[in-house]
């Protein structure tokens, strides 16, 4: 069994991570770390010091309290590529953020957590804030 966190380094991605690293480590399962940047904003081998700082920190934070964690970067969508990535390495639960976006912007924009429950093949966990 394997977890896989899609993770941005934002509050709401922060709470998920604390979450995650927890189940990883009851469960003795590896958590997988995501991040997806878009294509223009940089090349996954050579990463943007400010992303891979936040994931270092999320790796020794996970490391820290015991689980066993891999880090990833990726390119593209980030709907698709947490969904993609969660089959390539055959992962049994996603853990997402939810965003703060008011319901129009989820309306407008549409939500990565909302597509990635209702297209997954395996269990998604949605952290919310507990303060919204």
């Amino acid at each position: 069994m394997t977890i896989l966190i899609a993770y941005d380094g934002r509050p709401n991605t922060e709470r998920a991570l604390d979450y995650a690293v927890r189940h990883s480590v009851n469960y003795n399962e590896p958590l997988y770390i995501l991040t997806v940047v878009s294509k223009d904003q940089m090349d996954p081998e050579d990463p943007d010091p400010s992303v891979r700082e936040y994931m270092e920190a999320a790796q020794r934070k996970a490391a820290s309290q015991g689980a066993v964690v891999h880090t990833i970067i990726e390119t593209g969508r980030p709907d698709e590529t947490v969904l993609e990535t969660a089959g390539r390495f055959k992962c049994d639960t996603i853990v997402v953020g939810r965003s703060n976006k008011s319901p129009l912007d989820r309306f407008i924009l549409g939500s990565v957590s909302n597509y990635i429950v209702k297209n997954a093949q395996c269990t998604v966990i949605v952290v919310s804030d507990p303060e919204e």
